[in-house]
């Protein structure tokens, strides 16, 4: 199970646990970050026929005023165990 899918596990507990300052709230961010890179990974995909990471860590970067390598690592981390 990945750390994404933990913190999707916990639902309406995640939020709890930000407000009890359990989870830093930078998280949350990472959190909306990674679920647009796996939406632009889906849009790429049907449009190229493969995904296409570096393009979609890209406009997601571009979209949200971060860093490329920044948005390479909250990918890595969320697809972290």
């Amino acid at each position: 199970m990945t750390r994404y899918e933990s913190i999707i596990s916990l639902g309406d507990n995640f939020i709890k646990l930000i407000s009890k300052g359990l989870i830093p709230t930078h998280v949350l961010d990472w959190k909306v970050y990674y679920e647009a890179y796996l939406k632009e990974m889906d849009i790429l995909q049907k449009q190229h026929g493969k995904p296409k990471k570096t393009r979609a860590c890209g406009h997601v970067a571009d979209d949200y005023k971060i860093s490329e390598r920044c948005m390479f690592s909250i990918i890595a981390f969320m697809e972290g165990c």
